[in-house]
Parts: structure tokens; C-alpha cells; sequence
């Protein structure tokens, strides 16, 4: 367990590529191409979202393990535990209500105008930059160690 802990800094970079690729990647290609109509772009990105999710819940708990038993820094215990708060609130409020709005769209249904969406991008973005400075700090007291 202590190697695993030790080298945690891993996990944060593969996250981070994870978000980039799906979320910044292919979220924006797929809505891009022509012979994908909307409901069927929707029901994809509603499968891949909670994929990522899934795998975005593993991740935020090993996180909380690593931050509990390996660190006392500061940085890395506020950004580790906000993070973890994103993805609480994207798993239990922000994909039910992304994934409800999808399927009104896919039953033919025009929803009223939300903020939910604009909400999980900034989230996105605030968690690929918390990624990066936890994970480049882990690296730097690896190395210190």
C-alpha cells in the first residue's frame, strides 16, 4: 500500500487525461459530426459521461485514501478534498439532471433552458486545474523524499 500511496501522483495525470479526452475531446468531436443526429449524440454522451464517472468515483476514493494516510501538506488536502466535493456534486446532482434533460430531448420534448450544463464545464475545468497542482505537487515532495 505505501508504493501505491507514494507514486498516488500517477493517478492524478491519468485523470486529468481521462477529463481532456472525454470531456474536451470527444464530447465537442462528436456533436461536430454530420451524421449524428442529436438524440443518438445525446444517449452516446450520456453512456460515456457515466463511464467516466465510474471510473471518476475510483479515482476520488483512492485520492481520499492517499490523502489521509500519505499527506498533511496543505495544498494537497484543500485541493485533494475539492476534487473529491466535485465529484460528489456531478455524480449525485449535476449527470441526473444532464442525463433528464437528455432523455426529454430524446423523446422529441423541448426542456426549458438550464444552468446545469455550463455548471459541469466549469466544474470540468476547475478539476482539470486542481488535478494538475495536486499532481505536480505529489510530484514535487516525491521528489523532496
Amino acid at each position: 500500500m505505501k508504493k501505491l500511496v507514494k507514486y498516488g501522483f500517477v493517478v492524478s495525470f491519468i485523470w486529468v487525461g481521462f477529463i481532456l479526452s472525454i470531456s474536451f475531446m470527444e464530447a465537442w468531436v462528436k456533436f461536430r459530426a454530420e451524421s449524428l443526429d442529436l438524440p443518438t449524440a445525446l444517449d452516446v454522451g450520456r453512456h460515456v459521461f457515466g463511464a467516466l464517472n465510474g471510473v471518476e468515483r475510483v479515482f476520488s476514493v483512492f485520492l481520499l485514501v492517499v490523502l489521509f494516510y500519505e499527506y498533511t501538506d496543505k495544498l494537497i488536502v484543500v485541493t485533494g478534498v475539492l476534487i473529491f466535493t466535485f465529484i460528489v456534486a456531478q455524480s449525485g446532482y449535476l449527470l441526473p439532471e444532464l442525463n433528464e434533460h437528455a432523455q426529454l430531448i430524446m423523446q422529441g420534448m423541448k426542456p426549458e433552458k438550464s444552468s446545469v450544463h455550463m455548471t459541469y464545464v466549469v466544474m470540468e475545468v476547475l478539476k482539470v486545474v486542481a488535478l494538475f497542482v495536486l499532481g505536480f505537487r505529489q510530484v514535487k515532495l516525491f521528489k523532496a523524499n
